[in-house]
């Protein structure tokens, strides 16, 4: 259960930050930003297993 609120926190947060970066740069901007964190979070995440 402690893991699934850890996620749905991260998830959150992150949705937030593209929300932003959408509203202040455009979608381009926020979908290269998202694609880069994202593809970070599973290059951290494969090493961490």
């Amino acid at each position: 259960m402690k893991q699934i609120s850890l996620d749905l926190i991260g998830v959150t947060g992150f949705s937030a930050l593209m929300a932003g970066l959408y509203l202040q740069f455009g979608l381009s901007v926020a979908l290269m930003s998202g694609g880069s964190l994202l593809l970070i979070f599973a290059l951290a995440a494969s090493r961490r297993s």
